[in-house]
């Protein structure tokens, strides 16, 4: 297994593997009385997985390293706080694991604590998902109303956009900005 720590140009491949990785995620559901019927399960969105991994940096060849010439401990820390403040990084773990999405650093801590100049850390990490902006793909239309007696362009605007200032902008859109009134009969076209 490899796992890996990216953000942009920066590549990071942790030098020693964790004892264990476990992701854990849940699932937004509630639970509800109905009458007649007991508890039901209503399902929930999704929550964010989070990944927590703890290994150290060590300061001199091991002999389970996953791979020569990795950065020293303080380098490793100083790199993990860049990525951390950098914002989303993307989280890459090899087979077993399968694991590949975009994710924030949520929590980094470290320490050195043996002498041996290895560095201690437990890395809180956390699936990022990008927000989405649903857009209407539904286009205002227009209404169409019949002018009656008594209707007034101001009394129209008033009654289908909720501002009489829209008065003006109905009788453009009809081509009767000579009109003091809307014709009784006459089928008005109201702009959204």
């Amino acid at each position: 297994m490899e796992i890996w720590l990216k953000q942009g140009s920066t590549e990071y491949r942790l030098p020693i593997l964790p004892a264990e990785v476990a992701e854990s995620g849940q699932q937004d559901n509630k639970t509800e009385t109905v009458n007649a019927l007991g508890e039901v399960n209503l399902l929930g969105l999704q929550k964010l997985e989070t990944v927590t991994l703890s290994a150290h940096f060590p300061k001199n060849p091991m002999y389970y390293d996953q791979y020569s010439g990795y950065p020293s401990p303080e380098e490793s820390v100083k790199l993990i706080k860049r990525m951390k403040k950098g914002g989303v990084i993307r989280l890459v773990m090899t087979a077993p694991a399968l694991i590949n999405y975009e994710a924030t650093i949520e929590s980094f801590e470290w320490k050195e604590q043996d002498g041996t100049g290895d560095i201690y850390y437990t890395i809180e990490i956390k699936r990022y998902r990008r927000p989405t902006k649903k857009r209407s793909t539904k286009k205002a239309t227009a209404k169409t109303v019949t002018a009656k007696a008594g209707d007034t362009w101001k009394g129209l605007a008033k009654k289908y956009t909720g501002s009489s200032k829209n008065a003006k902008k109905i009788q453009k859109a009809n081509k009767m900005t000579n009109k003091k009134t809307p014709p009784v009969g006459k089928k008005i076209t109201i702009p959204q």
